[in-house]
Parts: structure tokens; C-alpha cells; sequence
């Protein structure tokens, strides 16, 4: 098994793993990044996110002490499967700094969980779920979620293919001399983007 391959077996394992307490906690791994560092160092990098709720059936995000356990969590099992060096022939334990974060605010959103997560969050508030979507071509489209996330028949994991986004434009109609507000629905093929991201309107 290969480097990545065995840094993912161990986050799985202790986010959602079988038993994990962060996974009954409704935790979830959004995204882990493998990258060489200074000396050879391996740098990880684990992004989570979270839908469980309270009693009250409020959702819970994740905090910073919740990274900071993970984190300790982590390293651990990481220090246990990854191969160690050798040097002067005493084997060392692998050499990596791993930093865990939450998968938050203008993060891009990546997994299906990630957006039935932010409609029923919306939805809590009598309203629809907005994003700002940016294409690979430029375009940018500010719009509404709707509930047509669509998957590849292939798809073995959770990633959505496309989202149905709803949007408001100003269009000439016809027998018009103004310009008025439509409203138009739109397939989004996620290939086709380069990130969508939570919009947020600062007041």
C-alpha cells in the first residue's frame, strides 16, 4: 500500500471509523492533502466537517478543541502505520506534521454530505440554501441550491456530478423596454467549476 493510501486508511479509521466516537458525533472527512516538506518532512493536511445535532436537533459544527483531539488522535495512529527510517541502522518513526482544521467558512464544498448539510441548515431558517459558484471558464453565478444534487451511476464515493442551482438575472423580455428579474434553474455540472463555496452576505 502506498504513503497516501495508508494516511487515509488512518484518518478514516479514527473520524469514521467503525466505533469511532467522532463518527457517532456525525463527523465526516472532507479532505486530506499530502504534500513533501522542508528536509523531506511529510506535510498532511485533514480538513473534517460535521452534521450531527443536539437534543434540540440543532446542527453542531466543529470547534477547535475537537481539531486539536483529532489531531492528537491522528498522529498516533499515523505514527503507527506509517513506515518508519532507517538510520545507522535504528529504525526512527516517520517523520510528518500533520495539522487538522475544520472545513469552514469560504472553504469550497466538495462532498454531497456537505450540501444536505447546508439545506437543512437553511431550511431551519425558512429559507434556501445559496453559493456562489465559479466556473472554469470565469463565469460566476450566485444562486440557490436546490435538491437536485446528481451522482455519476459510478460513484463510489460521496461526490455529487451536479447540483441544480436557481438564479435571478435581468433579461429584456418580449414587448418590454426594460430590463425586469427572472428567474432561471440551471443543471451545474461540478466538472465544469472551479470551486462553490457557502455565499454570505455581510450586513
Amino acid at each position: 500500500m502506498d504513503y497516501k493510501a495508508l494516511v487515509r486508511d488512518a484518518v478514516y479509521s479514527v473520524v469514521e471509523g467503525e466505533s469511532s466516537p467522532w463518527a457517532e458525533r456525525g463527523f465526516f472527512v472532507v479532505d486530506i492533502a499530502c504534500k513533501g516538506g522542508a528536509a523531506g518532512v511529510d506535510e498532511i493536511e485533514v480538513a473534517v466537517d460535521g452534521d450531527g445535532t443536539d437534543s434540540e436537533g440543532r446542527l453542531l459544527g466543529v470547534g477547535i478543541d475537537d481539531c486539536a483531539v483529532l489531531n492528537r488522535e491522528i498522529s498516533t495512529k499515523l505514527a503507527e502505520v506509517l513506515p518508519g527510517t532507517v538510520t545507522d541502522g535504528v529504525v526512527e518513526e516517520a517523520d510528518f506534521s500533520l495539522t487538522v482544521m475544520s472545513a469552514g467558512l469560504g472553504q469550497p464544498l466538495k462532498l454531497g454530505r456537505q450540501y444536505q448539510k447546508l439545506m437543512r441548515r437553511a431550511l431551519a431558517g425558512d429559507a434556501l440554501p445559496r453559493v456562489d459558484v465559479l466556473f472554469k471558464d470565469g463565469r460566476k453565478l450566485v444562486g440557490s441550491v436546490l435538491c437536485g444534487i446528481g451522482y455519476d451511476n459510478d460513484a463510489a464515493e460521496d461526490v455529487p456530478s451536479a447540483i441544480e442551482v436557481m438564479y435571478e438575472v435581468k433579461e429584456l423580455l418580449p414587448g418590454k423596454k426594460r430590463k425586469e428579474v427572472v428567474e432561471r434553474r440551471e443543471q451545474v455540472a461540478l466538472a465544469d467549476t472551479k470551486a462553490v463555496t457557502e455565499h454570505f452576505e455581510f450586513k
